[in-house]
């Protein structure tokens, strides 16, 4: 996969969550990014909140917001002027961004992951400041495939006990370190448990209080979004997220790895279920 193939039309479903993990409601967008005359990439999103989210922040996210944005190397810069920032890619169809959407009046996180060709995994987080007042989990599927906006379902739930795909690993400069075969086994999600063994290794998380944790991590879901974060008394922390499409049968994630607060490698997974 490449970069540009985040180029095209594409129909979007953003599913809202509240802060504490609650349903809000569903954006729908038409985004199309397509090439300018100055060499930058015009993009165009033509946003539908539900009428779930008239009362909600999101709700103003209305309308059709325009910003350029730039190539440079691995980095993409956004120029405005819906959008300022920045997204910068993790190898090929991977990418977090960050910065500010100044007349929605409101800064943001965001991750995109291309699972297949014709589908991206997408979410992220807005914020005033360092309030967040919406997590997003979202789903992407080109315009020119179908008519009908895409689906997710609203829960992380595993469709299949197995699943198996790749892990890729990049050094903090964004360099391919490693790919290699990955498998899980999802043991349970029931009984306020989430339980799954991934090449040996076990990792169990138990709901508590509207989250779940262990002795070192801590885990929160919005719908089908999970994240955890996860601290050793040697100093190293991983910030995971991982969304669950269970319509299409992907399971994306990214991790984070930190000594302190320096970034020492990023891992991408993409899973499906193993036939």
């Amino acid at each position: 996969m490449a970069a540009d193939q985040f180029i095209g039309a594409w129909l979007v479903s953003e599913y809202v969550y509240n802060p504490d993990g609650t349903f809000a409601g569903i954006i729908h967008q038409r985004r199309e990014l397509a090439k300018s005359a100055n060499g930058r990439l015009r993009v165009t999103q033509h946003c539908q909140p539900e009428i779930t989210l008239n009362k909600h922040p999101m709700g103003r996210f209305a309308g059709v917001p325009v910003f350029e944005l730039s190539i440079d190397g691995r980095y993409r810069r956004y120029h405005g002027p819906a959008v300022i920032g920045v997204g910068t890619t993790w190898g090929d169809g991977a990418m977090v961004g960050k910065g500010l959407w100044p007349d929605f009046g409101h800064n943001f996180s965001s991750f995109a992951v291309l699972p297949t060709t014709d589908c991206q995994l997408t979410g992220g987080k807005f914020f005033n400041a360092t309030q967040m007042i919406a997590n997003i989990a979202g789903v992407a599927v080109p315009e020119d495939e179908t008519a009908v906006y895409p689906t997710l379902n609203r829960d992380y739930n595993p469709i299949a006990p197995e699943w198996a795909g790749t892990m890729r690993t990049l050094s903090a400069d964004g360099e391919l370190v490693d790919e290699r075969p990955l498998r899980r086994t999802f043991q349970t999600t029931a009984n306020g448990q989430l339980i799954w063994d991934e090449d040996g290794k076990t990792i169990a998380l138990t709901w508590d209080d509207g989250r779940f944790r262990n002795q070192h991590s801590i885990g929160k879901l919005f719908g089908p979004l999970l994240e955890i974060e996860t601290a050793n008394s040697d100093g190293r922390f991983c910030q995971q997220m991982e969304l669950l499409d269970t319509v299409r049968g992907h399971l994306i994630g990214l991790r984070r790895w930190l000594q302190g607060d320096n970034l020492e490698k990023v891992e991408v997974i993409r899973l499906q279920p193993n036939k």
